[in-house]
């Protein structure tokens, strides 16, 4: 019960925000987000890695790319990117002799700032498109509803591990029962909450992206296993950290826009 309460509102929140909140509202919503996320990050690989004290380095770094997406520009944004790695590489080098793995710092922070802060950057790029907001609402709902399908397909007809190493409980058969439900929910969205998206366009992207969201829960699995976590944080009741709750999204909502941008350049 407490997991279905904690994803009933932060699904609300996340949708109100979405309607109705200004632009300015939601970049620092996203810049917030990110440093909870890189937070979490830290915990899981640096700390265990031991290498605590330059933490605040990484977040710092990897809000650079949020703060400069906020201009609705993706060359900034990609500016933003090699600066924070740039100060990252000269961090690493002048207290090189103060860090126990050096280059394991460094390699797993560059990691962070390209995986959250410059994924996460590209929340505020896609909400300033053209239907940004709906199509917002159209990958958060492929998200939610291909790890629903997969997760109840797979636990009542999976057969067939899809990656046994990184998540034994995913399989081949709840992978398929999560395109397929993201397919109709996502169908059904459109054309009765989203006339103006064109529908075939949007079930294309459905099939991509939700093939995506699957990549992205095992990306995050194979963090936590790294870590030897078993979630990324404990900000959620029910559901563990925020970067367990958005790791679909990460990888899904950069990818859409770009797909959207392409579309628009034909």
């Amino acid at each position: 019960m407490q997991r279905i309460l904690t994803g009933i509102c932060t699904g609300v929140a996340w949708l109100l925000l979405l309607l109705y909140a200004p632009f300015w509202l939601f970049w620092l919503t996203v810049g917030l987000l990110t440093l909870l996320i890189l937070h979490e990050y830290g915990n899981m690989l640096l700390v265990k890695g031991g290498e605590p004290p330059l933490r605040p380095a990484l977040l710092a770094f990897g809000l650079l790319p949020v703060l400069a997406a906020g201009q609705a520009s993706h060359t900034l944004m990609v500016g933003a990117l090699v600066i924070a790695l740039t100060g990252l590489l000269l961090l690493t080098v002048f207290r090189y002799g103060s860090l126990e793995r050096p280059l394991f710092f460094l390699f797993s922070a560059a990691f962070g700032i390209f995986y959250l802060g410059l994924l996460m950057a590209h929340l505020p790029l896609l909400i300033n498109l053209e239907n940004g907001r709906h199509w917002l609402i159209i990958v958060s709902l492929i998200t939610v509803s291909a790890d629903s399908g997969a997760y109840y397909v797979g636990t009542h007809l999976g057969r067939h591990k899809l990656c046994p190493a990184l998540s034994p409980g995913k399989t081949v058969e709840g992978l398929l029962g999560g395109v397929a439900t993201a397919l109709l929910v996502v169908g059904l969205a459109v054309m009765v909450f989203f006339p103006a998206i064109n529908l075939l366009q949007a079930l294309l992207f459905t099939f991509i992206l939700s093939l995506l969201s699957v990549a992205g829960d095992l990306a995050e699995s194979l963090l936590k296993r790294g870590a030897g976590v078993k979630d990324s944080g404990t900000l959620l009741p029910g559901h563990g950290g925020i970067l367990d709750r958005i790791d679909s999204l990460l990888l899904a909502a950069p990818l859409l826009y770009y797909l959207l941008l392409t579309g628009d350049m034909f």
